[in-house]
Order: C-alpha cells, then sequence, then structure tokens
C-alpha cells in the first residue's frame, strides 16, 4: 500500500465511538499499524465565550486529554498510538489530518443514531465517506467483539458488474491478503432467467479462478433478489457467514447527489451490524493512494 502503515479514529467519546476505537485497534493488530486517535472540539460562539481566557483553554484541553489517555489504554501496550486535540468542524478537521497522514483507513463510529435506534449515517460519517480519498470503515451496533474477533475471518464482496468492480477487487484481494481472510463473492439477480444467471454464474467463476490462484479461499453466490431489499440481501449474507467486513464502491455521482450517495449504498451502511468498508473508483491512471495493483481479469474496465 502506497499510503502510511496508520489507521486514523476520530472519538467523541459517545458509545459507538468508542466501540469503533476497539475495531481500529483489531485491524491495526492485523496490519501492523499505528493508531492515530483524534478528537475534535467543535468551537461555537458559546464555547469562545466560555473558554476565551488561556486558562480556561489549558483546563479543558487537560480534561480531554484525559478521556482520550484513558480511551486508549487498553491498548497502549499492543501498538503504538497517538492522540491529538484539534478544534473546529469535526469532518474538516479529520479530512485535514488525514491529508497529513495518509491513513490506510478511517475508522468511523455512527454516532448521531437517535435513541429510538432508527439507524441513519451520522452526518460527520457521511461527509467523509463521500469527501475522504481514504477508504472509510464504519462501525454500527454494539455486538460480541470477542466473538467477532474469533468467529468472523471472511470479506463479503458484493458485485454488480460495473465499471468499478476491478477496483473493488483490488481492493479486497490486497485486503484479503494482509488480513489474511477469505473472500465470498455474491452477485444479486435482479431480473432474467436461466440464462442470466449462467452469465453472471460464469463472471464469477472466472474471478473465483483468479483469486483462488493467489492462494486466497475463495466462494462466489448467486441470490435470487425476489421481494428482498438487496441490502437486506446483503447483511443477512454477512451475518449468515460471519463476515468480517463489507466492501462497497461509491459512485462518482455520488459529489453531485451530496447526502443521496445511492439508496442501496446508504441502506447498507445504515443497517450492517458488520463494518462496512466504502472506497470511491479511482483513476487508471493516476491509481489509487491506498492499494497498489489493479485486477481487471474480465476486462470491465474500459478507458474513457
Amino acid at each position: 500500500m502506497q499510503t502510511k502503515n496508520k489507521i486514523l479514529v476520530p472519538i467523541d467519546f459517545d458509545e459507538q465511538s468508542i466501540i469503533a476505537l476497539k475495531y481500529a485497534e483489531h485491524f491495526a493488530e492485523l496490519t501492523n499499524a499505528e493508531l492515530e486517535v483524534i478528537t475534535v472540539v467543535e468551537e461555537s460562539g458559546i464555547f469562545s465565550k466560555l473558554f476565551s481566557t488561556d486558562e480556561l483553554a489549558v483546563k479543558i484541553n487537560k480534561e480531554i486529554q484525559q478521556k482520550l489517555d484513558e480511551a486508549v489504554l487498553p491498548y497502549k501496550s499492543k501498538i503504538n498510538i497517538n492522540t491529538q486535540i484539534v478544534y473546529g468542524k469535526p469532518y474538516e478537521k479529520i479530512l485535514e489530518i488525514a491529508s497529513k497522514i495518509n491513513p490506510s483507513f478511517i475508522f468511523m463510529g455512527r454516532s448521531e443514531m437517535p435513541k429510538y435506534k432508527k439507524a441513519f449515517v451520522g452526518s460527520n460519517a457521511m461527509h467523509m465517506i463521500l469527501e475522504s480519498i481514504f477508504p472509510v470503515i464504519t462501525i454500527n451496533g454494539n455486538n460480541d467483539f470477542e466473538l467477532y474477533k474469533k468467529e468472523n475471518k471472511e470479506i463479503l464482496v458484493p458485485l454488480d458488474f460495473e465499471k468499478e468492480t476491478s477496483e473493488q477487487l483490488t481492493s479486497a484481494i490486497e485486503l484479503a491478503q494482509v488480513l489474511k481472510s477469505g473472500l465470498r463473492l455474491i452477485t444479486i439477480q435482479t431480473s432474467g432467467g436461466k440464462a442470466e444467471e449462467a452469465s453472471l454464474l460464469s463472471k464469477l467463476a472466472v474471478y473465483k479462478k483468479f483469486i483462488s490462484e493467489k492462494g486466497i479461499i475463495c466462494d462466489i453466490e448467486i441470490i435470487n433478489k425476489g421481494n428482498a431489499e438487496i441490502a437486506d440481501i446483503i447483511n443477512n449474507q454477512a451475518i449468515k457467514n460471519k463476515s468480517e467486513l463489507i466492501i462497497i464502491m461509491t459512485r462518482q455521482e455520488s459529489q453531485i447527489l451530496g447526502y443521496f450517495m445511492g439508496s442501496t449504498a446508504t441502506d447498507i451502511i445504515n443497517k450492517s451490524e458488520i463494518p462496512v468498508l466504502t472506497m470511491k473508483p479511482w483513476d487508471n491512471e493516476e491509481g489509487s493512494k491506498v492499494f497498489s495493483s489493479f485486477y481487471d481479469p474480465l476486462s470491465l474496465y474500459k478507458k474513457k
């Protein structure tokens, strides 16, 4: 990977961000990465009035640093961890720090969730998904983390055979090699009969052969959509097969659509109990800042 071997984790000390820190530490151990843990204090007019003196600013900084130190203490003996406090708009500061340290991944806890548990992506996480050039891994829920570490050893890759399939496959292969995981490629058949199913199976078989030759265990599956929602199918498959990660691509048009990056992708992130890695397609000539290779066994990528 071309990025520095760092994982960036913004925390605001709510439950979800502390859970995200657990997952980030786990992935840092697997990839031998450092953790860069930051807290962004959002300044406002009221904040400025309350903490305008140097003495008060030092006091609040000290209190936040103490909370940061307590949050990372359980992991200090396992990996290298750096902490820092910054002031400003959270997503702007996270993007700014990311551009300086070039992390391999950014872990975001899905905060800002209503108390009545209607899941949605918090605005800071959504900003990061849409604007970050680095892969973002969103964490939702409070599952049995020790059981997850022990049992979840497979990366789920839902494919729709768009142009970005090649980038998605590249990231999946390299992550599988680093994490020593298997891959499960699934595609959801939304129309057509046996002929369409045979065509999809043929494509998946080519990918499976290609991946298996790299020493990675790979399973493939075609699922008929029926009346189910695509996001529900994917998330149910992740739970059923004990996936450790779901990899999805955000389309280039997401920037135009703002927060509405596509209902299926949004629903996957919103509903998933498994960490979801989202990434943008990259330019074939410039390459990716994170992944070093470009796999295209089906010649799906065509230059304009």
